[in-house]
Protein backbone atom coordinates (compact mmCIF):
# COMPACT_ATOMS: atom_id res chain seq x y z
CA UNK A 1 0.00 0.00 0.00
CA UNK A 2 1.35 3.49 -0.84
CA UNK A 3 2.12 5.75 1.72
CA UNK A 4 1.03 8.69 -0.26
CA UNK A 5 -2.25 7.26 0.50
CA UNK A 6 -1.87 5.28 4.09
CA UNK A 7 -0.02 8.17 5.38
CA UNK A 8 2.32 5.81 5.76
CA UNK A 9 1.16 2.63 7.69
CA UNK A 10 4.20 0.70 9.33
CA UNK A 11 3.46 -3.07 8.08
CA UNK A 12 5.07 -5.78 10.11
CA UNK A 13 7.16 -7.99 7.84
CA UNK A 14 10.57 -8.77 8.28
CA UNK A 15 12.77 -7.05 10.64
CA UNK A 16 14.22 -3.99 9.03
CA UNK A 17 18.04 -3.62 9.85
CA UNK A 18 18.93 -0.41 12.34
CA UNK A 19 20.00 1.83 9.87
CA UNK A 20 16.69 1.24 7.70
CA UNK A 21 14.56 2.06 11.21
CA UNK A 22 17.20 4.88 11.69
CA UNK A 23 16.24 6.55 7.94
CA UNK A 24 12.72 5.80 8.60
CA UNK A 25 12.49 7.35 11.71
CA UNK A 26 13.64 10.83 10.39
CA UNK A 27 11.62 10.44 7.55
CA UNK A 28 8.68 10.04 9.73
CA UNK A 29 9.86 13.03 12.06
CA UNK A 30 9.79 14.87 8.83
CA UNK A 31 6.16 14.02 7.95
CA UNK A 32 5.35 14.78 11.09
CA UNK A 33 4.79 18.60 11.10
CA UNK A 34 3.75 18.58 7.28
CA UNK A 35 0.66 16.85 8.01
CA UNK A 36 0.26 18.57 11.53
CA UNK A 37 0.28 21.88 9.50
CA UNK A 38 -1.94 20.68 7.09
CA UNK A 39 -4.33 19.43 9.04
CA UNK A 40 -4.78 22.54 11.07
CA UNK A 41 -4.76 24.95 7.51
CA UNK A 42 -8.18 26.98 7.37
CA UNK A 43 -10.32 26.48 4.17
CA UNK A 44 -8.98 27.18 1.05
CA UNK A 45 -9.60 30.29 -0.91
CA UNK A 46 -10.51 28.21 -4.65
CA UNK A 47 -6.87 28.22 -6.48
CA UNK A 48 -5.73 30.99 -4.72
CA UNK A 49 -3.26 29.29 -2.13
CA UNK A 50 0.48 28.78 -2.87
CA UNK A 51 1.39 27.53 0.92
CA UNK A 52 -1.43 24.93 1.06
CA UNK A 53 -0.42 23.56 -2.15
CA UNK A 54 3.49 23.40 -1.32
CA UNK A 55 2.52 21.68 1.83
CA UNK A 56 0.59 19.18 0.19
CA UNK A 57 3.55 18.90 -2.41
CA UNK A 58 6.12 18.48 0.49
CA UNK A 59 3.21 15.89 1.93
CA UNK A 60 3.45 13.88 -0.91
CA UNK A 61 7.65 13.95 -1.82
CA UNK A 62 7.74 12.57 1.71
CA UNK A 63 5.42 10.43 1.52
CA UNK A 64 7.01 8.75 -2.27
CA UNK A 65 10.34 8.91 -0.21
CA UNK A 66 8.81 6.62 2.34
CA UNK A 67 7.73 4.36 -0.14
CA UNK A 68 11.47 4.33 -1.70
CA UNK A 69 12.35 3.19 1.94
CA UNK A 70 9.91 0.64 2.17
CA UNK A 71 11.45 -1.22 -1.10
CA UNK A 72 14.42 -1.08 0.30
CA UNK A 73 13.63 -3.51 3.84
CA UNK A 74 16.34 -6.03 2.96
CA UNK A 75 18.81 -3.28 1.09
CA UNK A 76 22.39 -3.91 1.87
CA UNK A 77 24.16 -0.61 4.27
CA UNK A 78 25.36 0.68 1.36
CA UNK A 79 21.98 0.85 -0.46
CA UNK A 80 20.32 2.41 2.27
CA UNK A 81 23.61 5.39 2.17
CA UNK A 82 23.01 5.63 -1.24
CA UNK A 83 19.21 6.21 -0.58
CA UNK A 84 20.05 8.68 2.64
CA UNK A 85 22.23 10.61 -0.01
CA UNK A 86 19.68 11.12 -2.89
CA UNK A 87 16.84 11.70 -0.22
CA UNK A 88 15.87 15.54 0.11
CA UNK A 89 14.55 15.19 3.58
CA UNK A 90 17.85 13.37 5.04
CA UNK A 91 20.50 14.98 6.27
CA UNK A 92 23.61 14.37 3.62
CA UNK A 93 25.25 12.66 6.86
CA UNK A 94 22.83 10.55 6.82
Amino acid sequence: MSNLKAAHRNEDTAMPSPRWQELHDHLQAAKRPIFQELRGYPPQVAGCDLHFKALAEKRDAVCRELDRLDALREATAQELDDFAASSAFLAKDG
